[in-house]
């Protein structure tokens, strides 16, 4: 399979894109730079792909400029992967540190098709389902529970970077909480454990991280009802989605 790499990486974070070039190199990985988009500089007003009133509904929260611009950056590296020649494409935010596995386990997931979406950096461990086993020592899983957090690093089929594309506009989630919801995108969207990747020294910079507290961007408690309601239906949808998949043969 032939896999393309892509980093999204803000103008700015000429040292974050080096090290990270360096680490790929390393292991044989040209990227491919998209350059991100850097919410604080989008006025509100100009932030089109943000569903602004879904957002507060379903997330609780008000979203920060550094969730828009992380957002449509990586909207920006799916449409890439569509247009592209290869049968894959992976994304890497520029805080990653890809694992020598990484190739190896990448090939031997390209040996069934039971996947558009696989996600290798996450944040949470929480219970899961083994759908087959991997190279190096890895299973491609099913998570009863999330979300797990992060879109640090992922690979996308080409023939389906589009439809999840198209289906993540407009914004109604962060991007980490809406790419491994499969059940909404449409796309067989599955996870990797133990993670393909570790994070940098420079990894507590991101594309979101802002100087005011995430806590701080919630709305009042009687406002929140709404986000409890989808949350509860989303693990709903989760764990059907998960418990009807085959587990790994014996």
């Amino acid at each position: 399979m032939k896999i393309d790499f892509f980093v999204i990486n803000l103008d700015r974070s000429r040292e974050r894109l080096e090290a990270v070039r360096a680490e790929a190199a390393a292991l044989g990985i040209d990227l491919i730079r998209v350059p991100a988009v850097d919410g604080k500089t989008v006025p509100e007003a100009d932030q089109d792909a943000l569903d602004r009133a879904g957002f507060l509904r379903r997330h609780g929260k008000r979203p920060m400029p550094g969730e828009y611009g992380c957002y449509v950056s990586h909207v920006a590296a799916l449409r890439r992967i569509a247009a592209g020649e290869a049968e894959s494409g992976v994304v890497f935010e520029d805080d990653v540190r890809p694992l020598p596995e990484l190739l190896p386990v990448l090939q031997s997931l390209s040996e069934a098709d039971d996947w558009d979406v696989v996600r290798f950096a996450h944040h949470r461990r929480v219970r899961r389902k083994a759908i087959r086993n991997l190279a190096q020592g890895r299973q491609l899983f099913a998570t009863y529970f999330g979300p797990t957090g992060s879109a640090a690093a992922y690979i996308v089929r080409r023939e389906a970077a589009g439809r999840l594309a198209d289906a993540l506009v407009p914004m109604q989630l962060p991007f980490d909480v809406a790419l491994e919801r499969g059940w909404a995108t449409g796309c067989r969207t599955l996870d990797i454990w133990p993670d393909l990747v570790g994070f940098g020294a420079l990894s507590k910079t991101s594309l979101t991280r802002e100087t005011r507290r995430y806590g701080a961007m919630k709305l009042p408690v009687w406002r929140r009802w709404p986000t409890l309601l989808f949350r509860a239906g989303d693990l709903a949808r989760r764990i059907g989605r998960t418990a009807r998949l085959p587990r790994t043969p014996a």
